[in-house]
């Protein structure tokens, strides 16, 4: 017999376990929102590139689905017509993007209000990859912010790195930021390190200090993604972040699909998406992507350990560092970094291709291999094969180091 209404793990269509709703352990249930990454650290992925189609046709899915919220990265080729094609749809979903000056003037010129202001929280990512301080990276947040804020934003402080942050560093750049005006923090796992206690620590520290709204952002280098995310539900999240099949950068980020059933099922959560159109929106997006199941899988996934950016990696190396450019340094499981070229590299993996076939170029050679790389790695769909990559660098000029 039933008894739903004073049983929450026995419904009509399953039966969880009753310990998670035990009195000494019960979450109390709450509605929740889902923000979607999979058109923006989905495309991360270093064997991933979206056309603008794909991310509309995608975007369209997820509203049907019951997603509100997704979001784009403005260094990736095509962004500006991605945006005039969802702004001219009324999907019902806020489309978020990343303060980038320079970029984010056209995307609030499109319509976009929504904006993630990115604060690497970590001292070792500041010090070796950004050459700052703590004090000089914090005044340049804050201006960005108070920017943001002045265009009629929404404003979410992101913080990669959260999870290798100073907890007091944390809280008094939180604080910092909702002075300034913003909405909400994200709590980062950029490495995939934590473990869901961890998470739902940092969440609950956030929400008792702060008024902001708390999202959290997991990657999967130890196949904790979805664990992580749902410690932060635990926690007192407003907003988690997961992305269909879990795409992403490295091993991937929490999939959609089991973090909204876990909650639907194991949790008693609202959150507002169909779970009878999940298997359609993940059978579209592997179409799509052609990423196959397994991908992302840790320590053993064909994509763990591929890159597209390589800039942080070389500083860490530079500073003796390089332990910290991973999740944990890709040899001790047998494995290498593989780095390939593509729609979302940078400056620094272009360098560092060239360096491995011993070339070299310029400033302003490098410059246009890297937007030949990126535009060309976009009409691909893929990142290119290195024989490609070497075409376009030596018609650019590139030449063999002296």
């Amino acid at each position: 017999m039933n008894n739903s209404d004073n049983q929450p793990w026995d419904n009509p269509r399953w039966v969880t376990s009753r310990h998670n709703f035990a009195p000494e352990i019960a979450i109390p249930p709450r509605p929740v929102k889902l923000h979607d990454l999979t058109l923006r650290d989905g495309e991360e992925s270093a064997d991933l590139a979206f056309t603008t189609a794909d991310k509309i046709r995608i975007a369209e899915k997820l509203a049907r689905l019951g997603i509100k919220r997704t979001e784009i990265f403005l260094t990736v080729p095509g962004w500006e017509e991605v945006i005039r094609a969802f702004m001219a749809r009324d999907l019902g979903m806020d489309l978020w993007v990343t303060w980038q000056p320079g970029r984010v003037e056209k995307a609030l010129d499109l319509g976009t209000r929504h904006v993630m202001v990115w604060h690497h929280i970590g001292d070792d990512f500041q010090k070796h990859v950004f050459g700052t301080n703590r004090t000089e990276f914090l005044d340049k947040t804050l201006a960005e912010i108070r920017a943001a804020k002045a265009a009629g934003c929404t404003v979410n402080l992101f913080m990669p790195e959260s999870t290798r942050g100073d907890l007091d560093n944390i809280m008094a750049v939180a604080k910092a930021a909702e002075a300034e005006g913003a909405d909400a923090v994200t709590v980062v796992d950029s490495q995939g390190i934590a473990r869901p206690a961890a998470i739902a620590f940092l969440v609950g520290k956030l929400k008792a200090e702060t008024k902001m709204e708390v999202e959290v952002h997991c990657h999967n280098d130890f196949g904790l993604a979805v664990a992580n995310v749902l410690g932060g539900y635990e926690g007192g999240a407003d907003v988690l972040q997961v992305s269909v099949n879990g795409i992403g950068y490295r091993a991937g980020n929490a999939a959609m699909e089991t973090v909204a059933a876990a909650l639907a099922m194991v949790y008693g959560a609202e959150t507002g998406v169909d779970l009878t159109r999940l298997p359609d929106i993940c059978r579209e997006v592997a179409e799509i992507s052609g990423i196959p199941n397994g991908y992302y899988s840790p320590i053993v996934g064909e994509g763990a350990f591929r890159y597209e950016q390589w800039r942080s990696i070389r500083a860490f190396e530079d500073a003796g560092e390089r332990r910290q450019g991973f999740p944990f340094e890709p040899e001790v499981v047998g494995r290498s970094p593989e780095l390939v070229i593509g729609k979302w590299s940078d400056t620094g993996a272009v360098i560092q291709k060239l360096a491995d076939y011993a070339l070299t170029a310029t400033s302003n050679q490098l410059s246009r291999i890297l937007k030949r790389s990126q535009r060309a790695g976009t009409a691909r769909h893929r990142p290119l094969e290195d024989h490609e990559f070497l075409v376009i660098a030596e018609e650019e000029g590139a030449v063999d180091k002296a």
